[in-house]
């Protein structure tokens, strides 16, 4: 008669079974080993209104009720408890993100952001100046930034380019800034004692202006950066609690990097409505913070309102005009912004602006906002006709034969008709001309290769069409000497540029104007008829030297 074997599965369990003290602190060990394994690695922040942080921490409950099972060998109460708590968080936060839904709260998303409402384009708009109208997008921005690298021999195999190319505004002018960053991890444990040796500096309204700034300390804390020098890990470890958002790369006037980071906090129900609070400040070199609320914000900051917020916030405001139903049925009323937004450099701060179009419109807009993305002050401005897409196709279009691409347009006023001014770029990304287009009339298009002989074209454009009556009082003609002249060929065209006695204007004179530029010389009397202009150098739009008679 053989002797009856026990069952080593019945018995591997029923030793399981013996210790259920042990298995249940195993658990936990192994619990909060991972807990901690993730925290260093996820970063999350400590905050109760954190959707991220408590799905983390039901997930570490659903964990620990799953290796409570794993190692007792049964069905707990502790595992019963932890699977209750992951559950009830989660139901947490599915009710409190429907309390805080739109359906629920559309008139406090719309009222989120304080819009100023102006129908008075021509007397109201004034903010940017055609002579400081940038010139370089972003992605002739990062063309230019890209061989600046090339120059320095070895750069380009040890970092590579932060691609966000923040605007700021820097001493008096407007520039675009981006940081060099480490390629990979082995990149940067070769250089992680130096650190970063320096960032792009772009001038938005001078291509020639482009440099690779060199600093004497190197920047050590950075997103490309590593363990305790990467940027978030390094913030978050000082800063627990703080639910954090956009981090720009800008400088200040003496030109030293820093990091500043958006704190977003819920305005609206217990997840919703998230809005800028305060930055926090990161010496890029040194690693030093500073936490600043949205009423001491050092003066040199530009980017404390994240983009994406400010225009979320944009379009509630002319989303909920009639409440949440309006949005499914009817449509009242009911705005939103267009495809694509600007940056533009109004009284040394940055703002951004977008068209707004109504729901179902094609290829329109009824206006445009305008958001400071320091203070978040807002203003709309009413004025109907071409959506930003379609200018840049009339542009396109009067270049069509030289194959120039659009830039994202600027609203400018010109002598109080909106206008979209765009540079036009070759094949290689380089500005070769500009162009003004009517908002209220895209066919009128005005380009040029200067900036003032791209307004000249465009009044003249503007007055053809009947557009611009009151144009006629901008034209004038003075009758004076020649003092000096010389020429020079613009793009394949040939310029005379000349200044005349008793005047203090650099006149241009396009060669196709006359003829008679070819044989003017220095003492003739000439005739020239311009739009009057701030600007120190203008176009002519008619010439005549009174020698000659052709």
């Amino acid at each position: 008669m053989t002797r009856k074997t026990a069952n080593p599965y019945y018995v591997n369990m029923k030793k399981q079974r013996t210790g259920p003290v042990k298995g249940l602190a195993t658990a936990l060990f192994v619990t909060l080993i991972f807990a901690a394994v993730m925290d260093y690695v996820t970063l999350p922040a400590y905050n109760i209104h954190s959707i991220e942080t408590l799905f983390l921490f039901a997930f570490y409950f659903g964990f620990f009720a799953f290796l409570s099972i794993f190692f007792t060998g049964r069905f707990t109460k502790f595992a019963l408890g932890a699977l209750g708590a992951a559950g009830l968080i989660v139901a947490f936060v599915a009710v409190m993100s429907l309390l805080g839904s739109e359906i629920l709260n559309a008139r406090s998303f719309r009222n989120q952001i304080k819009i100023t409402e102006s129908g008075d384009f021509s007397n109201d708009f004034d903010l940017i100046q055609y002579n400081e109208v940038p010139l370089v997008d972003y992605e002739t921005a990062r063309q230019l930034g890209d061989k600046q690298m090339g120059k320095i021999q070895g750069l380009g195999s040890q970092y590579n380019i932060n691609i966000d190319y923040t605007l700021i505004s820097v001493d008096n002018g407007v520039y675009r800034v981006a940081p060099l960053e480490y390629q990979d991890i082995f990149k940067w444990l070769e250089n992680k004692s130096e650190g970063i040796p320096g960032y792009v500096k772009v001038n938005v309204r001078d291509v020639n202006d482009v440099s690779l700034v060199t600093l004497t300390e190197g920047i050590k804390y950075s997103p490309s950066a590593f363990f305790d020098q990467d940027l978030l890990r390094h913030v978050r470890f000082a800063y627990r609690t703080d639910i954090l958002n956009d981090f720009s790369f800008e400088i200040d006037d003496a030109g030293h990097p820093y990091y500043v980071i958006s704190i977003i906090e819920a305005e609206v129900g217990f997840f919703s409505g998230w809005d800028a609070q305060g930055v926090i400040v990161v010496d890029a070199v040194s690693g030093e913070m500073n936490k600043y609320g949205l009423d001491d914000i050092p003066s040199w900051v530009d980017r404390v309102q994240p983009v994406d917020l400010a225009w979320y916030q944009v379009d509630n405001w002319g989303y909920y005009v009639n409440g949440w139903f309006n949005t499914i049925f009817g449509r009242k009323d009911v705005i939103q912004t267009t495809d694509g937004f600007n940056y533009v450099s109004i009284n040394g701060q940055t703002h951004v602006f977008s068209g707004m179009t109504s729901v179902g419109a094609d290829q329109s807009i009824v206006g445009f906002s305008l958001i400071n993305l320091k203070t978040k002050e807002a203003s709309f401005y009413r004025v109907g006709g071409a959506d930003e897409s379609s200018a840049m196709s009339s542009a396109q279009g009067a270049v069509q034969h030289l194959g120039y691409i659009s830039t994202f347009p600027v609203l400018l006023n010109v002598e109080g008709e909106p206008s979209y001014f765009m540079s036009l770029k070759d094949q290689e990304g380089l500005v070769k001309m500009f162009a003004l287009v009517s908002v209220t009339d895209y066919s009128v298009v005005g380009v040029g290769t200067t900036l003032n002989e791209t307004r000249a074209n465009y009044i003249k454009k503007l007055i053809e069409a009947g557009i611009l009556e009151s144009a006629v009082e901008l034209e004038k003609t003075i009758t004076a000497q020649v003092t000096k002249i010389a020429s020079a060929i613009v793009d394949g065209d040939t310029q005379f540029y000349m200044t005349v006695q008793g005047d203090a204007h650099l006149f241009v004179v396009p060669l196709g104007l006359s003829p008679e530029t070819v044989l003017t010389q220095v003492g003739d009397l000439i005739t020239i008829t311009y739009y009057e202009s701030s600007a120190k150098t203008i176009v002519a739009i008619e010439f005549d030297n009174t020698l000659y008679d052709y």
